[in-house]
């Protein structure tokens, strides 16, 4: 019986990185951070009614309605669009740099 093996292609660019992959990087892991800290800090110190500075209400795991600052509930509604249009920049980068890219034994 032959086993099926799996190889993982690894790419690294030839020479430097380039500023735009680190800039990048560096954004899409912050915007993963800040997805994580308004996921926890919105349930724990946001108020249940509306006032006039919090009138955007956000809905969690089925508790009771939050209201925040309108940009933080677009932020935390469209969040996660966000995240994947940054993957799919990344992506396009790295596919219209192809040439700078080698594989890795």
């Amino acid at each position: 019986m032959r086993r099926c093996r799996i190889r993982s292609v690894k790419l690294q660019f030839k020479g430097k990185t380039p500023a735009w992959a680190k800039a990048l990087a560096g954004l899409m892991m912050l915007h993963i951070l800040l997805q994580i800290a308004t996921a926890y800090w919105i349930p724990r110190w946001t108020p249940i009614q509306p006032d006039p500075a919090h009138s955007y209400p956000i809905r969690f795991r089925g508790g009771p309605t939050y209201f925040v600052q309108p940009w933080l509930g677009a932020y935390s509604d469209y969040g996660l669009y966000a995240g994947f249009v940054l993957l799919a920049v990344f992506g396009l980068l790295l596919w219209l740099n192809r040439d700078q890219l080698e594989r890795v034994p």
